[in-house]
């Protein structure tokens, strides 16, 4: 087998092709499948609808980043626009655009799943050799202290003035130069993402990727042949410009735990479980406006963590809580968070470089479903509870503490009306958040659950080993099984569940 990667927009198909696993995705989950697989001798096919972009094609320009690496192009949201779902759309999918953050699956997270999930096969002692593997793909490493950028460093000082705990956060940067620009990609390739690892890894033992090729449908689901339906995209990936079939032993889903719901969902197989039971784990991001210049976008984005309101998984009930991590972002992803237009925005954002940014990250229950509409048009429906609301409160507030614990002139929380908070006497204003849809910029960049991994069709829409109840050999390889939220971050866990279940389908 000779592997390799071939961009439909500028090569045609061939009209059939019968591989023996096709995989659709080529991130965390279905690059490491790819490799695994292909090193094991199968032959091996990828599907991927976004293109290859790296070095110098990453050109640090918002708008034609996230119209070319983001799925929607970066305008997905949930049905009632109160979330921002963030998912990639390029050959190593979201290892490409993400922060770089390194959070394994704790093995309280695993306990829980094992006990309260009734998944006895992914004990702790089960995955801990491939969550080292895990560790070993990304170069897991943890950042000096002059990686720290201020903003990170501000964070930190903050937590330690209220006497709270906090991380120095793993990263898989090899490199790092300190540009900033990560969520639109590294044009330096200091990322060692699934696409300079296990893209090039599955390449050299044989494994072929398509680029621009989007799988639209599985036919016969319960035959020992699978065949799935692909368009071609044009080279930006706006248009289906041509279709050819892949006849397939194993189908393999790692397209992320809203489109391989989806795909199940428009191929019309699975059970009632598929699409149900998804985790966003919400966002709320958080503004400090210092005196001082921070210059927050330059550097490492993500660094530094408070964890001291993070609530350990028990067998009752999975990772809880909330944590705070640093953030930053270019121009116009800010400029589009902000609670400001027109003069006012213009004037908001002259203050940019003094700018400091944190995330209030919170693992939220399965209260979510991916449908689809009678059009066949994707609908991600998610409504926060009273729970996750009244956590929220509690995370923005910890936040403006810590701001205003490191010297900040003023905290601003993007709602509908605006937030300026000057002082910790205008905490009490966090209490009237409400929260509603649309009225702040809630994000979701961990998506998980969907098709959960279940010891029976009651409970989930996978066996334990990933494949899809109702198949013959149709697998999830991705966060769509999860059934709480793994960690703060899924790329580690979502590389380590994948070489578990590759490694159950060769039958190691």
């Amino acid at each position: 087998m000779s592997g390799g990667i071939v961009d439909l927009s500028a090569s045609p198909p061939p009209e059939r092709l019968s591989v023996e696993v096709c995989i659709v995705g080529s991130g965390c989950g279905g690059a490491t499948a790819a490799w695994e697989l292909a090193r094991a001798g199968r032959d091996v096919l990828v599907l991927e609808e976004g293109a290859d972009f790296t070095g110098s094609a990453l050109t640090q320009r918002d708008a034609e980043m996230y119209d070319q690496l983001y799925m929607d192009r970066g305008a997905r949201s949930t049905s009632d626009l109160g979330v921002s779902v963030m998912q990639g759309r390029v050959l190593g999918g979201g290892g490409v655009i993400n922060a770089s953050d390194v959070v394994p699956i704790p093995d309280e997270v695993l306990r829980h799943w094992e006990v309260g999930h009734g998944l006895s096969d992914f004990a702790p002692e089960k995955l801990a050799p491939f969550r080292s593997a895990a560790l070993l793909d990304l170069s897991a490493n943890l950042p000096g202290e002059e990686r720290l950028n201020e903003n990170n460093r501000l964070l930190r000082k903050g937590a330690r003035a209220l006497g709270w705990k906090g991380e120095v956060m793993m990263h898989n940067r090899v490199g790092c130069a300190g540009v900033g620009s990560c969520l639109i990609g590294c044009p330096l390739d200091a990322k060692r993402s699934p696409r300079f690892v296990a893209v090039p890894n599955a390449v050299e033992a044989g494994a072929r990727f398509f680029l621009r090729a989007r799988a639209v449908r599985i036919d016969s689901a319960l035959a020992e042949e699978k065949t799935v339906q692909v368009r071609v995209l044009d080279g930006k990936g706006y248009r289906e410009v041509g279709a050819f079939e892949v006849k397939a032993k194993q189908v393999v889903l790692a397209a992320n735990a809203i489109a391989s719901p989806q795909l199940l969902l428009r191929s019309g197989i699975g059970n009632q479980q598929v699409g149900r039971n998804l985790m966003l784990q919400p966002q709320l991001p958080v503004t400090g406006i210092y005196k001082k210049e921070v210059r927050f976008f330059r550097g490492i984005p993500q660094s530094y963590a408070v964890t001291e309101h993070e609530l350990p998984a028990t067998e009752r009930r999975g990772w809880w809580g909330f944590r705070l991590e640093s953030i930053s972002g270019t121009p116009g992803i800010v400029g589009s968070l902000l609670p400001a237009i027109g003069p006012a925005g213009k004037e908001l954002m002259t203050r940019y470089a003094n700018f400091a940014a944190l995330l209030c990250l919170l693992p939220d229950e399965p209260v979510g479903r991916v449908r689809l509409e009678r059009s066949g048009r994707l609908r991600i429906d998610y409504a926060l509870t009273d729970e996750i609301r009244a956590r929220f409160r509690l995370a923005a507030r910890a936040a403006a503490r810590c701001f205003f614990a490191s010297g900040a002139d003023q905290v601003l929380v993007p709602a509908a009306p605006p937030l300026y908070l000057r002082s910790e006497a205008d905490l009490p204003e966090l209490d009237g958040l409400s929260l509603e849809p649309a009225t702040v910029p809630l994000m979701s960049a961990h998506q998980q659950g969907s098709v959960r991994f279940a010891p029976s069709e009651r409970d989930g829409g996978a066996s334990p080993d990933g494949q899809v109840y109702g198949t013959r050999g149709v697998y999830v390889f991705d966060s769509s099984g999860f059934p709480s939220s793994a960690s703060s971050h899924t790329m580690t866990p979502i590389i380590t569940v994948s070489r578990y279940l590759t490694q159950r389908l060769l039958g190691g």
